[in-house]
């Protein structure tokens, strides 16, 4: 009989290594790939692409009777990403969530759970972020339907060099699900601002301004009740600006 080699899948996330979401993903994922889990000790949201390299991090082989490897770190999602493939990598995809919480449009620049996919793709691994815009767990088995749907029609191989794809799934019922749309990043930023909490101290508070956004971009579309698919561009060059920037330096320094 021929051996069928499964495809090794890198999960990790930001919300830690008791995310209920995290392990039923790594559950189902066993069915299809070889799965390795490198999650953080603790919740380690917001923390974007802040990794740990003035100190040694912990790195512990979780116990318990897991169809797949399961690793706690105490350190970031890029951590969990950078240690996991420099062990024991090479991976064929890796996904990072199932984050309870969107990370739709500029949330995606300080999620922990985008930077868990982004830190991957940054060594050429086809890269998803998936996260729920709702703290409950109604759309998770739509996410990870989605996520087996990648792996055995190998659709893994469709992304791009140089880029991730970021995944929001919408807070509606399963049974209103709309099923999924492809949309640009939105980039208007949160309503912020900082509550005083005693002397000297201030809490970040505020909420999403959806006001005059773009209909075709992912936080218009997410609020549509559609799961919203975004390529991120790994390179940050600002193209536009690339040749003025030229004249610039060719005219004035």
């Amino acid at each position: 009989m021929q051996k069928i080699n499964k495809p090794r899948v890198l999960i990790v996330n930001d919300d830690g290594i008791h995310s209920p979401s995290l392990q039923k993903l790594a559950y189902s994922l066993s069915e299809l790939a070889s799965v390795y889990v490198f999650a953080p000790m603790t919740e380690q949201s917001g923390v974007g692409q802040a990794f740990t390299y003035l100190k040694p991090i912990e790195v512990k082989k979780l116990e318990g009777d897991y169809p797949y490897e399961f690793y706690g770190v105490l350190g970031t999602p890029s951590d969990c990403a950078k240690f996991a493939i420099c062990h024991l990598g090479p991976f064929h995809l890796c996904f990072s969530g199932i984050n309870l919480g969107e990370n739709s449009g500029v949330a995606s620049a300080y999620s922990g759970t985008v930077a868990g996919a982004r830190e991957s793709a940054y060594w050429g691994i086809p890269s998803i972020a998936l996260s729920l815009q709702g703290v409950d767990l109604a759309m998770t088995d739509v996410a990870i339907n989605f996520a087996k749907t990648v792996v055995s029609k190998k659709l893994y191989t469709q992304i791009l060099k140089d880029s991730l794809w970021n995944v929001n799934f919408p807070k509606s019922h399963p049974k209103d699900f709309k099923g999924f749309k492809a949309c640009s990043m939105c980039i208007n930023m949160f309503k912020d601002f900082y509550a005083s909490k005693g002397e000297n101290l201030w809490q970040l508070e505020g909420e999403k301004s959806l006001e005059n956004i773009p209909v075709d971009c992912d936080d218009y579309v997410l609020n549509q009740g559609f799961a919203t698919i975004t390529p991120i561009a790994l390179d940050h060059t600002h193209y536009k600006s690339l040749d003025l920037m030229k004249e610039i330096i060719k005219g004035s320094l």
